[in-house]
């Protein structure tokens, strides 16, 4: 049974003129699968996302995870954006653990959670810093801990790594593949970086022009686990010059946003 089942969803924005970002979405996710959503900004792949989290409602159609129709947010779906939106005056631990201690969860059970996960994201050095004495690639990281601390039987993440530098970039890429090969988490992850969706995920899903739909879905069989290594090899080129191709035919014969 697919852990996210999206049947002809659409959503409508009302107005003077309605607005249709989303026309008959259908897609299915497997329990554990990493999903790429790859198209560029503004073709409806975070309102997409936002409909999964339970942020906004749709128009048409239904989502189920798990069996069960999302109605709201919830813990069992978390949620990183590209900006990691920390607490500034709470150490990066008291970041981490606010989600639980908010929730009641004994600090016995949250405590050992939380530091399992910092290290699993290469944070556990760095507990009792600030936000403010971090760099953009940790916060980032620090933002991903404190959804993971939740322990969610989904990871919904929208251009999470869209506002550091390449170098950082690539080191953040490298990290998530690590802490998916160990947790299996299902991952729907929303980005227009057509190396970042092909070195991701286990499947592609190219969006077309508005109003959106999947224009097609690329299963990616690269050999598992990845490294930035693979941006190297002569069948992510193929992977790469067949999306490209797609986004073109998908969008018109605009700029395609590659890197």
């Amino acid at each position: 049974m697919a852990s996210i089942r999206i049947s002809d969803l659409s959503k409508i924005y009302p107005g003077p003129r309605p607005v249709r970002a989303l026309d008959q979405v259908d897609l299915d996710v497997a329990e554990g699968e990493f999903i790429a959503l790859l198209g560029p900004s503004g073709c409806g792949k975070s309102t997409l996302l936002n409909i999964l989290a339970g942020f906004e409602p749709l128009t048409e159609g239904s989502v189920l995870f798990d069996g069960e129709r999302i109605g709201k947010a919830g813990p069992d779906r978390g949620v990183v954006f590209q900006e990691a939106a920390l607490f500034p005056w709470l150490t990066v631990f008291e970041n981490v653990t606010f989600g639980p201690r908010v929730q009641g969860v004994s600090k016995n059970v949250y405590d050992a959670a939380a530091r399992e996960i910092l290290a699993l994201v290469g944070l556990a050095d760095f507990a009792g810093s600030y936000p403010s004495q971090l760099s953009g690639g940790m916060r980032q990281r620090v933002g991903i801990a404190r959804v993971l601390v939740m322990k969610p039987r989904a990871l919904l993440m929208d251009e999470p790594f869209g506002a550091l530098d390449a170098q950082t970039r690539l080191t953040m890429q490298e990290l998530l593949l690590e802490v998916w090969q160990r947790l299996k988490v299902t991952v729907v992850f929303v980005t227009h970086d057509i190396d970042e969706a092909i070195l991701l995920a286990d499947r592609v899903c190219v969006m077309s022009a508005r109003p959106a739909r999947i224009a097609r879905q690329i299963p990616i069989a690269l050999e598992r686990p990845r490294s930035i290594e693979n941006l190297l090899s002569p069948e992510f080129s193929a992977y790469k010059a067949d999306i490209m191709h797609e986004m073109r035919t998908a969008h018109g014969q605009g700029l395609v946003a590659a890197e």
